[in-house]
């Protein structure tokens, strides 16, 4: 699944730059902005272990929500600062076990990303994106007992990605992104009467996602 969906990514990717060819009719160079968007996150899922019993975790695919800060240094080259919230329901399933909701997973990604960007026209400009994110993360679970916990270290992320942003006219724009997340974290389970396990889950996923912006 990962792969297929890497594989997409850099096909895409591919395609805007060879559709692309460098010159602005329109100078960025200094301008700032800010803006909003919707997208659609598509985890990867994982396995593992626990108490020698070996699992399968599956997160949904979910709505994400979020804003963003974007400041051109040069014509071709600006930094996005992005603050998004997805929340995912969790299922497990193991040898024998029917699968089980136990609960919902929640995200705060915090990314700071440089976008290398292209242009076909004034108005159109693919780009292509990399950088770092820190996860703020949260775990709710459904059902439990008293005393039972599962909870999920703060992680760090990666990304790569491209996208195409469409100026509208001189303030307005909108963006249409993808990019592919590498993000792991560590979730200790507790209950009473036992000793806290520790495990780590992949939380891989691939995001799509439609923004718009304003530019000072």
């Amino acid at each position: 699944m990962r792969n297929k969906i890497a594989a997409s990514l850099l096909v895409i990717v591919a395609l805007l730059l060879v559709f692309s060819q460098v010159g602005f009719a329109q100078d960025m160079k200094g301008k700032f902005g800010i803006g909003a968007r919707i997208g659609y996150v598509n985890y990867a899922g994982d396995d593992y272990g626990v108490s020698g019993s070996n699992f399968d975790v599956d997160f949904d695919a979910a709505a994400m929500y979020g804003g963003n800060l974007v400041y051109y240094i040069h014509r071709y080259f600006s930094f996005e600062l992005s603050a998004d919230y997805v929340k995912t329901d969790t299922e497990i399933k193991g040898s024998g076990l029917s699968p089980t909701n136990i609960g919902e997973l929640k995200q705060v990604p915090i990314i700071l990303n440089g976008r290398f960007h292209f242009s076909t026209n004034q108005k159109i400009s693919p780009y292509l994106s990399g950088g770092i994110g820190y996860y703020l993360n949260d775990f709710d679970l459904s059902n439990s007992s008293a005393g039972n916990e599962l909870d999920p270290d703060n992680s760090i992320g990666f990304n790569l990605g491209g996208g195409i942003q469409f100026l509208l006219n001189e303030h307005f724009a909108i963006d249409l992104d993808l990019k592919y997340i590498w993000n792991k974290t560590d979730f200790e389970a507790k209950a009473p009467g036992y000793a806290p396990e520790e495990t780590s889950v992949n939380l891989d996923n691939f995001y799509v996602g439609i923004g718009l912006k304003y530019y000072f």
